[in-house]
């Protein structure tokens, strides 16, 4: 396991859109852009805020990514903001809207001025999934943050993933109704 720098941004967005295209709330999120990379570039804004705000790991075979995030808050900078104008050129305004409404609920569903680590994504290649990989990445993360006494939050819109989570020690929260799909908000 390695931690990903700026340079592995092809790999993860690459692991990332093979893995989330058939998510229902990434798709949800997605429905109303025109642009047929929209996949990547999402995937692509995710993992730069979360090189922002927390810590992005890649497996050694470049199969398997997490990003997690902590309620650290992003500077305003030069390049936060052309990530946000890019993105809302690139994806829409509908979906841009679509996206900060859902960030706005579920980080409501988090502690006010306190430490806190979200699994913001997991990935893995299809070709890959079912070996394990997901939980050797999370694994050590969820240890380090059990020593630290810090809560750990994620949200899912797949009730397979709900289970695997359950068995990692999380409990659903509160389940969010976004139109058409819901959003299970887990913690741990």
């Amino acid at each position: 396991m390695k931690k990903a720098s700026y340079a592995d941004k092809s790999i993860v967005v690459n692991i990332l859109s093979k893995s989330f295209i058939n998510d229902p709330h990434i798709n949800w999120l997605l429905e109303e852009s025109k642009n047929k990379n929209k996949l990547k570039i999402i995937m692509g804004y995710v993992f730069e805020e979360s090189l922002a705000r927390g810590t992005v790991y890649l497996n050694d075979d470049n199969t398997a990514v997490t990003l997690w995030n902590t309620e650290k808050k992003e500077k305003v900078s030069l390049q936060y903001i052309f990530r946000n104008l890019s993105f809302l050129f690139r994806a829409g305004l509908k979906t841009t809207k679509r996206c900060l409404k859902a960030d706005k609920l579920v980080y409501a569903q988090y502690p006010k001025n306190s430490k806190y680590c979200q699994l913001y994504l997991v990935g893995v290649l299809p070709e890959y999934q079912g070996k394990g990989l997901a939980s050797t990445l999370m694994n050590p993360m969820i240890e380090e943050m059990e020593m630290k006494s810090i809560p750990m939050h994620l949200e899912t819109a797949n009730p397979h993933n709900v289970k695997i989570y359950m068995k990692k020690g999380f409990n659903i929260i509160t389940t969010l109704q976004l139109e058409k799909e819901k959003l299970y908000c887990m913690s741990r």
